[in-house]
C-alpha cells in the first residue's frame, strides 16, 4: 500500500507540472491551436495566401516544408498605399513571439526591404526592420523561421498583438506564426 508521502509526491508533481508554462502557437491560416481563433488582415484585398498566390513572385521561391504547416500570408506595402497593412491576433499569456519568412534578396527589378512595426495592446512594442543582403536576379534566398518580435514581459491576462508594416519603407510581409506563453 503506498504510504501519505508516496501521494504527496504525486500531488506536488502534478502540481509543478500544471503549473507550468506551455507554449501555444497562433498559425497564419489554422489560427489558435487551443481557441481556434484566426488572425484578421487587413486591408481586405492586399493579403494573400502564400502558397496559393499565383502573381506572387517571391512564392515561388519558398519552401513550403520550411514554413510552420506549409503556409504563410504574404503582402506588399508601399509609402504610396493608402492604409497599413495590418494583422491582428488575440492570445491570453504572459509571452508573445512573432516569426516570419524573410526575404534576404534584391534583384535588378525589386528591393523585398521587411519594415515591421508591433503594437501590444495598443501601446508601441518594437521594430523590426532587414535589408536584404545579397543581389540576386537568379537565386533567391529565404530566411525561415525568423523571430521578428519577442516580448516576455507581459502580465497573464488577455492581449491583442498587431503587426504593421507603415510608414516611409516599403516593405514585403511573409507572416508565418505566432507563439505565445
Amino acid at each position: 500500500m503506498p504510504s501519505h508521502w508516496h501521494y504527496c509526491s504525486i500531488s506536488l508533481l502534478f502540481t509543478l507540472c500544471a503549473a507550468g508554462t506551455l507554449n501555444r502557437t497562433i498559425d497564419d491560416t489554422l489560427g489558435d491551436e487551443i481557441t481556434g481563433l484566426k488572425p484578421t488582415y487587413s486591408p481586405d484585398g492586399v493579403w494573400n495566401l502564400g502558397p496559393a498566390c499565383a502573381k506572387c513572385t517571391i512564392s515561388k521561391f519558398v519552401d513550403t516544408t520550411q514554413a510552420r504547416r506549409g503556409s504563410w500570408h504574404d503582402a506588399t506595402y508601399g509609402p504610396a498605399e493608402e492604409s497599413d497593412i495590418n494583422i491582428t491576433a488575440s492570445f491570453n499569456g504572459t509571452a508573445v513571439y512573432v516569426f516570419n519568412l524573410i526575404p534576404n534578396y534584391s534583384t535588378s527589378t525589386a528591393t523585398h526591404l521587411t519594415s515591421l512595426s508591433f503594437y501590444v495592446d495598443g501601446n508601441y512594442g518594437g521594430q523590426y526592420n532587414h535589408t536584404p543582403q545579397y543581389t540576386s536576379d537568379s537565386t533567391p534566398n529565404i530566411l525561415y523561421q525568423v523571430p521578428v518580435y519577442a516580448n516576455s514581459n507581459l502580465t497573464s491576462a488577455e492581449h491583442t498583438i498587431r503587426i504593421s508594416a507603415s510608414g516611409s519603407l516599403p516593405s514585403v510581409v511573409l507572416f508565418d506564426y505566432i507563439l505565445y506563453t
